[in-house]
């Protein structure tokens, strides 16, 4: 699973990038089958757009983002494992990918994205096809533009409220760019690869951390055992993809008062007593 999960409040914060190609990579019939299905989805996209029927294009996305998700399972953000907001999520996807398309100014991003992809050219290194240099930075860095924007313009969106917590904006972020530079990656040369995983924030290094003192408890779905380090409040299972709580309660900071833990204890939350602002977790930088 390329997703990276706080050990302390079961939040979604980041994806590992590499284990995410590794996904990508595990089998050569999921890609040959999606790209196979991914064109007939866009011919039919292409068809409902040329129409203006958008009731046809938004039935077919969600036919889509459900068929990218079964097919490519561990892409799936952890917290839309739930079927409820899973279909939600997808709802989420299929609508603002109809928006998007039928809205002027993204319709002219679209159409300038193709044109910067139809100028840049291959050419044979080591008798591999390469992508010209200047023209792919060109149509990367345009990509990561309008992306920005998009994100922008998504997350300010009332609408979508319930994407803040089941796939943070910057999280989603990096899961676009992610798909990007999927794409690309195989036709850049060494020098470009490592350029452009600078430009999308994906050449971070990481590195082992000492394990926290804690405790095992068995999931809540599955019965697994799962590690919950000392301080936490809902941790997270990799085998089924659920939350489990560790601690149900906490004592107000103001009047000592018990209150019941919200479901993002990340998020600071307001005793029920005295209305005092308690942070249930620490963050460990910013």
């Amino acid at each position: 699973m390329p997703y990276i999960m706080c050990d302390f409040c079961g939040s979604l914060t980041d994806i590992d990038f590499t284990v995410g190609m590794e996904k990508w990579n595990e089998s050569t019939f999921n890609q040959v089958w999606y790209t196979v299905k991914k064109m007939m989805f866009a011919s039919n996209a292409q068809n409902a757009l040329s129409r203006g029927d958008k009731d046809a294009y938004y039935l077919g996305q969600l036919e889509y983002w459900d068929f990218y998700y079964k097919t490519f399972p561990a892409y799936l953000p952890p917290t839309a494992a739930d079927r409820h907001v899973y279909k939600t999520y997808i709802q989420v996807c299929a609508e603002s990918s109809t928006i998007t398309a039928f809205e002027t100014k993204w319709q002219a991003y679209g159409a300038e994205q193709q044109a910067l992809q139809a100028k840049v050219q291959m050419r044979f290194v080591n008798g591999q096809q390469k992508a010209d240099s200047d023209a792919f930075f060109a149509l990367a860095e345009f990509f990561v533009g309008i992306t920005k924007e998009g994100m922008r313009a998504f997350y300010d969106n009332p609408r979508y409220e319930i994407m803040h917590t089941v796939l943070p904006e910057r999280v989603h972020m990096k899961m676009r760019t992610s798909m990007f530079a999927q794409a690309w990656l195989p036709y850049l040369t060494d020098d470009d690869v490592d350029r452009l995983l600078k430009l999308l924030g994906f050449s971070n290094e990481y590195v082992e951390i000492e394990q926290p003192p804690g405790h095992y408890l068995d999931c809540g779905s599955c019965k697994t055992q799962v590690f919950a380090p000392d301080g936490s409040y809902r941790v997270y299972c990799e085998k089924c993809h659920s939350i489990t709580a560790v601690r149900s309660t906490f004592f107000c900071s103001g009047c000592g008062g018990q209150n019941d833990v919200p479901n993002d204890p990340s998020q600071p939350t307001k005793c029920e007593r005295c209305s005092t602002t308690n942070r249930l977790i620490q963050p460990l930088f910013g």
